[in-house]
């Protein structure tokens, strides 16, 4: 399997409280999401978008304009949610199906057939208090609300936490971090 591209972090922390802090949250972390980058662009073109997804989301992120960082690198937070499975050809065509209906004017765009590409997306998650806690997942590339990513999270945290003190030496301070207020 090939390497994980990581995508650098655009959101510093004290951006990320004050957004989650707006969004009602108690307490943030660093995490980063493992996720499959599909490319798009005209038919025999090269990529000018890609589709970050994975093969259980029922919608997908849209990356427009950017290329995928030639390094490889490991994520720099200590909290890794890995889900694993690549999309298969037909759960990126839905996927990109649904992309295209949301946005029109990217009617030309087609999914390129490429092998998608594994990649490390960075995130700030929040925590809420209330009745029952919450959680927000926001991006660490633009600061945006991400909810189609919440149910890859708490699978992420809910495998975390069955793993137990093995899954705490890999993600050492990640307890340390959910504790900090906002």
């Amino acid at each position: 399997m090939a390497e994980r591209l990581t995508l650098a972090r655009q959101i510093e922390e004290d951006t990320a409280k004050r957004r989650l802090q707006r969004l009602g949250a108690a307490a943030c972390e660093p995490a980063w999401v493992s996720l499959w980058a599909a490319a798009l662009g005209l038919p025999n073109g090269t990529p000018g978008a890609w589709l970050l997804c994975t093969k259980e989301m029922r919608r997908a992120l849209l990356l427009v304009g950017t290329e995928l960082p030639t390094q490889v690198e490991e994520p720099s937070s200590a909290l890794n949610i890995d889900n694993g499975l690549p999309p298969t050809p037909e759960a990126l065509n839905r996927l990109w199906l649904w992309e295209r209906i949301g946005t029109p004017r990217h009617w030309r765009i087609q999914v390129l057939d490429s092998t998608p590409t594994p990649i490390w997306l960075p995130c700030w998650l929040g925590y809420a208090r209330g009745r029952q806690h919450r959680l927000l997942v926001i991006s660490g590339l633009s600061g945006e609300p991400m909810p189609m990513l919440k149910p890859i999270v708490l699978k992420g945290l809910q495998q975390a936490y069955r793993n137990g003190p093995e899954s705490e030496t890999k993600s050492s301070g990640a307890s340390e971090r959910r504790e900090k207020a906002v």
